[in-house]
């Protein structure tokens, strides 16, 4: 008579034969429950390596995008230097512009003053002429 399991032979005794069916019944529940607890620890180990490999996917989709952003912070750098510089020029050539006008100015000034002194000059030099011929006559 087998401990565990079905029997196609039970004991003739009616007490023996229940508490033989008592103790097959208590192994068929035992191992089902074995069973159920088996599939469960699979079933978790599944789920707890397939945590481990999102967890990885995340952490290179992290470095990935850390990455990125220095690249992009790297590029802004250069972009606000390149800005600032483009900034330092424009101002530069507004100074370079103005002192250029205001010298064209002076220039303009002192030539007109030149031009006057000419005139002057020549109409001087032509009363003086004048005057000089008309004393010769």
């Amino acid at each position: 008579m087998p401990l565990f399991g079905k029997s196609d032979t039970f004991s003739e005794n009616p007490d023996v034969r229940q508490v033989e069916k008592m103790i097959a019944k208590e192994a068929r529940d035992d191992q089902k429950n074995l069973d159920h607890t088996i599939k469960d620890v699979t079933g978790a180990e599944k789920s707890h390596n397939k945590s481990i490999k999102a967890a990885d996917k995340a952490q290179h989709a992290l470095d990935k995008s850390v990455e990125q952003e220095h690249k992009a912070a790297k590029a802004l750098n250069r972009a606000v230097h390149s800005h600032d510089a483009a900034i330092s020029n424009e101002q530069n050539a507004e100074k370079t512009l103005t002192i250029k006008q205001q010298h064209e100015a002076r220039l303009e000034q002192d030539l007109a003053q030149k031009r006057r002194h000419l005139d002057e000059l020549q109409q001087r030099k032509a009363q003086n002429d004048y005057t000089r011929e008309s004393q010769l006559s």
